[in-house]
């Protein structure tokens, strides 16, 4: 059944000056694959920003409905250098993954002591028992798989010791695990290879929430949308079906 999630009312932005979009209205339902295109500089990362909630309209509103969950994958993803892949990949989600990161930095914890330290042994068989009947398990399966296919094997690597296009497909997998209700992607196949681009087509063709996405890959854009969003000279132009149609 089909849920309106989203509105954008006669918002506008500028950039200084220069106006970037005016007076837009439109709305998106729990279904919709949604590409936004135009020329370079032309407001498309700004215009997933104001969605994201990472800038804010010059005028108009932007409404959710109760309770809607974002995923937001930015073109330049920030990164704690210490902290893990794992943990970078369940950071600030729900309280099945708070639970995953309890149960991976216990064990770190107990394999360093080097001892069978009964308030470690205690606290690890604890948040399993609590793993296993909220059923995160398989969420952290299906991190690790998502990495897997993302090309990141080590899980305990530092993402300061990974490449900017390795912390990019980090952070594309932490909103892909998330499942959230509206998934924003800024450029998602940057640093993937063809085999990769491939998967994630698969990958978002399974997923059920709403998509909004930018990206200069117009195959891959034709592959995951229903609907294009064209920004041109301030106005921003739907269009019903994806780019080559």
């Amino acid at each position: 059944m089909l849920m309106h999630i989203l509105s954008l009312e006669s918002v506008s932005k500028n950039f200084g000056i220069r106006p970037l979009f005016e007076n837009v209205s439109l709305g998106f339902d729990s279904a919709d694959r949604v590409g936004v295109v135009g020329v370079n500089g032309s407001g498309k990362t700004t215009f997933l920003r104001l969605i994201a909630g990472e800038e804010v309209a010059d005028t108009g509103r932007i409404v959710f409905a109760e309770g809607v969950s974002i995923g937001y994958l930015p073109q330049n993803p920030p990164f704690d250098p210490a902290q893990s892949v794992l943990d970078a990949v369940f950071a600030a989600s729900d309280e099945r993954t708070k639970l995953l990161l309890d149960y991976e930095r216990a064990c770190r914890e107990l394999a360093a002591s080097g001892i069978d330290e009964p308030r470690l042994l205690n606290r690890v068989s604890e948040l399993a028992h609590r793993l296993e009947t909220s059923g995160a398990w398989e969420l952290e399966t299906n991190a690790r798989t998502v990495l897997g296919k993302l090309g990141i094997s080590d899980t305990d690597a530092l993402m300061g010791t990974l490449s900017g296009g390795q912390r990019k497909r980090v952070a594309l997998a932490h909103a892909l695990i998330a499942n959230p209700q509206l998934l924003i992607l800024d450029e998602p196949t940057n640093h993937l290879d063809a085999e990769t681009i491939t998967w994630l087509e698969d990958y978002l063709a399974r997923y059920r929430g709403a998509l909004l996405l930018v990206t200069h890959d117009r195959y891959f854009l034709d592959g995951v949308t229903g609907r294009i969003l064209e920004i041109d000279r301030g106005v921003v132009q739907p269009f019903d079906g994806n780019y080559a149609y």
